[in-house]
């Protein structure tokens, strides 16, 4: 196929031939730049289920958008064999870089955290990689590491796992859950686990002559030592391999949960992860109650009184402790059983994990923050106020962490409705730290709701430049147009919004209100009717007339 044209792309040469079939670099003559083509070998492209498979998991991994995971540009039917256009990566090869020796420790901490966070967006959306191995781990031309194939393991599994020259590679990556055919998100942890402790001892954490040895190994024998192969490495890190190669995948830890742990050993601070649009994808979430001051919250500072007096000695102490010139390792294992034991809403369990790690190692702000966040979860924003107000005191020249505290803040200021305050905060901590789609989001958000809608527009739309597969940023670029009196462009933003999460309440509201400003009476009727079909109940109507005004009552 080498120097041929397929559909508008020029081929070029081969770059690689495997068990899915073959891929070229190409030329996109329609946008000018270079791509990947990916066709199915001709085995799969013959059978129509493993077709329907391919298309199905390939346009879902083609909203997944991560500095992290290699683009999906366009699924594309011309000819016999289905191919996949998609980003061209010009890079080495993880498996390259490996055969030449261990990597340094922090070099694989780097690539093991980048992936395990492309790994927590997708799992969050539903899609497993099912194939995480050093084969399909690239770096780019800036040295940035990119998960490639989302979409195409799901359809080659079948046939790969029995071709000649792919089973090692495929069988020496596998969970011992996926030998019974239990292929879900806790099976790509135990994967990345695999190529973590690859490229710190340089070997596979399982030996085995034949890919049944291995997938023996991996099911019935523990990994080997992998301090006895690298004494540098800390029991921290081990601890942490060990963890993600846990045989029970119930208790194996998550992909964020990696991603914390690993910003905590590297000395940096990790915000929990926001890898939205939940199933309402918007800003904050705001409380129902009409709008109080943050400080005079009446009985329910009374209530929370004793709480805050009861921690005032730690925030007191956290405030005032000098930092520590090392992170206590002990300390961050702490913390990041705290952030599990939160996510499984075990709050009393997590409460005293934070508190223990906090008595550790003073400095270590991630844990007061995750104390602080717990008790705002908890409702007790007095206690979880004090806490973010000694964490910005405690460590003035931390960029990321004041960056938090502020959003922690901005949270508390949201649910008392007072949004001249959030919208100041938001504003201090995107100072700090704008680097994901949630801080341009909830800035945004909240200049929408201190009516400076043309600030607010101008911020999203530096968000969508970054980050154009979030559907919450374009609908709130959609309010932002509305409260404006750009309704074409309200339209237009709120379109692109439903393309990516078509089932969301708010953004079809907005739009049937968009149409009904602009004179398209008719369409607004149809638009308000299809709403009412896809929520027939009244749940989420008061959120919605919040932000779109009265709904019409269902026809």
């Amino acid at each position: 196929m080498e120097h041929t044209r397929v559909s508008h792309y020029q081929i070029g040469r081969l770059l690689g031939r495997g068990g899915m079939g073959e891929v070229f670099e190409a030329e996109d003559l329609d946008l000018k730049r270079r791509v990947a083509l990916k066709f199915l070998a001709p085995s799969l492209a013959s059978d129509a289920e493993s077709t329907r498979r391919f298309e199905r998991e390939a346009l879902a991994a083609a909203a997944l958008n991560h500095p992290h995971i290699a683009t999906i540009y366009a699924f594309e039917r011309e000819g016999r064999r289905p191919f996949i256009a998609m980003e061209l990566v010009t890079g080495e090869r993880l498996r390259d870089r490996i055969q030449r020796g261990p990597l340094p420790l922090a070099d694989a901490l780097g690539v093991a955290r980048e992936v395990a966070a492309a790994l927590a967006l997708a799992h969050e959306r539903g899609i497993v990689h099912r194939d995480i191995k050093p084969e399909n781990l690239m770096f780019d031309e800036h040295g940035a590491i990119k998960v490639m194939d989302f979409g195409l393991a799901h359809a080659s599994h079948s046939s790969r796992i029995t071709t000649t020259g792919t089973t090692i590679g495929t069988a020496a990556y596998m969970a011992p859950e996926s030998i019974h055919g239990r292929v879900e998100a806790p099976a790509d942890v135990f994967a990345l686990g695999l190529v973590l402790h690859e490229m710190l001892a340089g070997q596979p954490a399982f030996a085995g002559e034949s890919p049944l040895a291995l997938l023996y190994g991996i099911a019935n024998q523990e990994p080997r030592d992998l301090r006895a192969a690298r004494p540098e490495v800390p029991e921290a890190v081990a601890s942490l391999v060990r963890r993600m190669l846990e045989k029970d995948p119930n208790t194996r830890i998550e992909a964020r949960a990696v991603v914390r742990e690993i910003d905590a050993l590297l000395g940096r601070d990790s915000a929990p992860l926001t890898v939205g649009p939940p199933a309402h994808p918007q800003a904050p979430s705001i409380d129902t109650r009409a709008p109080t001051t943050r400080i005079g919250r009446g009985r329910r500072w009374v209530r929370e009184a004793a709480i805050a007096f009861a921690v005032l000695g730690l925030a007191v102490w956290l405030a005032l402790s000098r930092r520590q010139a090392t992170v206590d390792p002990q300390a961050v294992l702490l913390n990041n059983r705290g952030l599990e034991a939160l996510d499984r809403g075990r709050y009393d369990e997590a409460a005293d994990l934070f508190r223990a790690a906090i008595a550790r190692d003073p400095g270590l702000g991630p844990a007061a923050l995750n104390l602080g966040m717990l008790h705002r979860l908890r409702g007790q924003d007095a206690v979880a106020e004090s806490i973010f107000t000694a964490v910005l005191a405690r460590f003035p020249n931390e960029a990321s962490l004041r960056a938090r505290a502020l959003r922690e803040l901005a949270e508390l200021d949201m649910r008392a409705g007072t949004w001249e305050s959030a919208e100041t905060n938001l504003a201090a901590s995107f100072a700090l730290d704008s680097s994901t789609a949630a801080a341009y989001n909830q800035l945004g958000y909240a200049l929408i709701m201190v009516k400076r809608p043309q600030e607010a527009r101008a911020v999203l739309a530096r968000g969508i430049t970054r980050f154009p597969s979030e559907a919450f940023l374009h609908k709130n670029a959609g309010l932002a147009a509305l409260q404006m009196g750009d309704d074409a462009g309200a339209l237009a933003a709120l379109d692109r919004a439903l393309q990516l999460s078509p089932d969301w309440p708010e953004a079809r509201a907005l739009r049937a209100r968009a149409l009904d400003r602009g004179g398209r009476a008719p369409e607004a009727r149809e638009a308000w009717r299809s709403y009412w079909a896809s929520h027939p109940d009244s749940a989420t109507r008061a959120l919605v007339e919040r932000e779109v005004g009265p709904v019409p009552p269902a026809p």
